[in-house]
């Protein structure tokens, strides 16, 4: 049963974050990551840097994290990407998913997008083949999207043509607005809740019927709508750090995770240790006056520790799954990075236990990461 579960549990990881997987792949790092406009990768692409530029051809997915992201190129894949400014202005054959803080979207895109930030702008040249999920603070669609458009958001204005349905949260606050423009055209109805009643022009389309749903005390932030994204947004941004860790990291994630095996138990009890008691030995560092840089220092550590301890956990999911049922990839931390933070994730998101199993997950890679710390000679 327990077989049967993790080769279920692995097969679902790989149909949701990898659509179209090919054989070859290339791996780029560094404070600049340019893929020029004649050069072309045949297979995915796996790249970290500050500024990364993509303007050839990958014959394949691309899954990035930076500061600053151009893809100004052609992917025949999809896309997967996170960082702070993301700008796709080329042709994505597959689907483009994208957490930032802006994003804009001036190419196109041939299945879905899936778009978080706090602002998403998708310009009159932008085309995206089948759906849109959003999720903003301010958004701004001017293109055309081809099926259903739906998400959420505080501010958000369409004035492109939508082929479907449009399905959208607005924000419970009186500054929160919906605004259909001169030509925003929609081939379906318009649903939406809202404190407001939306500022629809008078030369819009909407070929179906408009609804506006109130807010109520009965009202949930945790319906199914914000419960998906949230597991979309959980799981495409672990696996962007997932991705950075990798590339960087190699040795040391390989060190963590075979301690994390060897000494099950006592990564999990070191664990357990250094999250309750690293708060009070910050404390009692910053009561010495000339302490109080270096618990700030170690506070931060601490915390960084903690939100990386999850995706290390499933790093160390994926190396067992695939060393068991795909050997042939044993050697790259990449496949399995993917399928385990994967599938951790999933699993942290199941009612009731999944807090527990989360928990665990912590636990067990923090002491992981302090065993290794003991013994830098295994580094």
């Amino acid at each position: 049963m327990k077989k049967t579960t993790l080769i279920f549990a692995s097969l679902l990881a790989l149909f949701l974050v990898i659509p179209a997987s090919v054989s070859a792949y290339e791996t780029r790092k560094g404070n600049s990551v340019i893929v020029a406009k004649d050069e072309v990768i045949n297979g995915n692409l796996y790249t970290a840097g500050a500024n990364i530029s993509i303007e050839g051809h990958i014959k394949g997915d691309v899954f990035c994290a930076g500061q600053t992201i151009n893809i100004k190129g052609e992917v025949d894949g999809s896309v997967f990407c996170a960082g702070q400014n993301i700008n796709l202005d080329g042709k994505v054959a597959g689907s483009a998913r994208m957490a930032a803080s802006t994003i804009n979207i001036n190419g196109s895109i041939g299945q879905n997008a899936n778009a978080f930030a706090a602002a998403v702008s998708a310009g009159d040249n932008s085309k995206i083949g089948w759906d849109m999920l959003i999720g903003a603070a301010g958004a701004n669609l001017s293109g055309e999207i081809g099926n259903d458009l739906h998400g959420g958001g505080a501010n958000i204005s369409l004035n492109g043509k939508v082929g479907r349905n449009v399905n959208l949260a607005l924000g419970d606050k009186k500054d929160s607005s919906l605004t259909l423009g001169d030509k925003a055209i929609i081939g379906g109805g318009l649903t939406y809740r809202a404190a407001e009643t939306a500022e629809i022009s008078g030369q819009a389309k909407i070929a179906g019927e408009t609804i506006r749903k109130e807010f109520t005390a009965r009202t949930k932030s945790s319906g199914p709508a914000a419960r998906a994204g949230m597991i979309i947004f959980s799981i495409f941004s672990s696996l962007i750090i997932g991705l950075v860790l990798v590339s960087v990291f190699r040795e040391k994630i390989i060190a963590i995770t075979d301690l994390m095996l060897n000494k099950i138990a006592a990564s999990i009890g070191i664990g357990f240790l250094a999250l309750i008691l690293a708060p009070f030995a910050f404390i009692i560092l910053a009561i010495t006056v000339i302490g109080i840089p270096l618990s700030l220092i170690l506070l931060v550590l601490w915390i960084i520790a903690l939100c990386l301890s999850k995706i290390i956990t499933g790093i160390f999911l994926g190396r067992v799954l695939v060393e068991k049922y795909w050997a042939v990839k044993k050697e790259s931390l990449i496949w399995p990075m993917i399928i385990g933070v994967t599938v951790t994730s999933l699993i942290c998101f199941i009612p009731f236990i999944g807090w527990v199993l989360g928990l665990i997950a912590v636990l067990w890679a923090l002491g992981g990461m302090v065993l290794t710390l003991k013994n830098p000679d295994k580094i």
